[in-house]
């Protein structure tokens, strides 16, 4: 991939840059697949909410996250909310609130997500009682709207079967490396060892 113009979402050393605009164009490809779809009213929206992180039983430690990956496909970030009409004229993202030395303003997050608005998650509403931020699905006053959660996960299915080349792109980097780290497990395994021990070949 040509070097990134603009935002990326780097790891750093010699991965891959990948471009923010990237994520920008399967939001209009998903955008575009409900505005054909018959079966989606107008001026809907999109929205998605990123998975949050649970500790192991009532410890402190941590369970590896894993981003679902229909989220992922849309925006790089790992805990974050898409909102995205399907008229394609706005798409706004929600980061959370850090602490006071991390924190950035909102302008920040619209320039590096590539999005056209951006807002705290705190601004989304907190639940007086438990202090809790309210879950969309389950707002009070959803019954006004008219959800439909069986569209969306088939058209996004959709949208990721046929690779743009910025994916293609992607996907020859990722088979790349990976295919090189198999390479390198394979020339130092030895009679004996156990799978555990090839997990990180010396």
């Amino acid at each position: 991939m040509a070097a990134a113009e603009g935002p990326s979402f780097w790891l750093g050393n010699e991965t891959l840059k990948v471009p923010v605009a990237l994520f920008a164009l399967n939001r209009r490809r998903l955008c575009e697949r409900l505005r054909q779809n018959k079966d989606v009213q107008k001026n809907s929206i999109v929205l998605l909410q990123g998975g949050e992180e649970t500790q192991r039983y009532c410890t402190d430690t941590g369970i590896v996250f894993r981003q679902k990956h229909v989220l992922n496909y849309k925006v790089q970030k790992n805990k974050m909310v898409l909102w995205c009409p399907i008229n394609g004229i706005i798409s706004c993202v929600f980061p959370e609130v850090l602490l006071d030395d991390w924190i950035h303003p909102p302008e920040f997050f619209k320039n590096k997500y590539a999005v056209d608005e951006a807002h705290y998650v705190t601004e989304r509403g907190v639940n007086t009682d438990s202090g809790n931020v309210s879950k969309e699905a389950s707002f009070e006053g959803i019954s006004q709207f008219n959800v439909n959660n069986k569209i969306l996960h088939p058209e996004i299915a959709e949208c990721r079967v046929i690779k743009t080349d910025m994916e293609l792109e992607v996907l020859r980097y990722t088979n790349k490396i990976s295919s090189e780290a198999h390479k390198e497990v394979m020339k130092a395994v030895k009679v004996g060892m156990k799978e555990y021990e090839m997990e990180r070949p010396v």
